[in-house]
C-alpha cells in the first residue's frame, strides 16, 4: 500500500542533510536546545499582548517550525512510526484550529489550550525518551 507520509520519511533518512545530522555530535543538542529557547520565546510573547511585540510572536514560532523540522529530519522514520510523534502532531493541529476560533468563553478557552499544551509538553518527552 503506497504511504505518502512513510515515503516522505523514507525520502529524508535518505538526505545528507540527516545523515550530516545524525554524524554530528553537537548538531542535534544544539537544535534542540535552539528549540527549547524558542518555545519560551513563542510562550512568552504569546502571554504579552503588546501590538507591538506581535513581530517577535512570528519570530519565535518560525524559529520554532524550522528547527522542529530540523529535529524530525534527525529520524524521521523512528518519528513516523512514534506513537508520541503522532499525538504530539494531532495535539498541534487542534491547537492551530482552537487558535483560528473566536474566544467565547475565555476561560474555557483557557483551561482547554492548558490540557492541550500540557499534552504536547508529555507527547515531547516521550519522543525524547523513546
Amino acid at each position: 500500500m503506497f504511504n505518502p507520509l512513510l515515503q516522505l520519511a523514507r525520502w529524508l533518512q535518505d538526505t545528507s542533510l540527516r545523515l550530516d545530522l545524525s554524524q554530528s555530535t553537537w548538531a542535534v543538542p544544539i537544535i534542540g536546545a535552539i528549540h527549547v529557547l524558542a518555545i519560551a520565546w513563542f510562550g512568552g510573547s504569546v502571554l504579552v499582548d503588546d501590538v507591538k511585540l506581535r513581530r517577535f510572536r512570528w519570530i519565535g514560532l518560525s524559529v520554532l517550525v524550522f528547527t522542529g523540522a530540523l529535529l524530525f529530519w534527525s529520524e524521521p522514520v523512528r518519528l513516523y512510526y512514534s506513537q508520541f510523534f503522532r499525538a504530539k502532531m494531532a495535539l498541534l493541529v487542534v491547537i492551530g484550529l482552537a487558535a483560528l476560533l473566536p474566544a467565547r468563553h475565555a476561560r474555557l478557552a483557557m483551561a482547554l489550550s492548558l490540557v492541550l499544551w500540557a499534552g504536547v509538553i508529555l507527547a515531547s518527552r516521550g519522543i525524547a525518551y523513546r
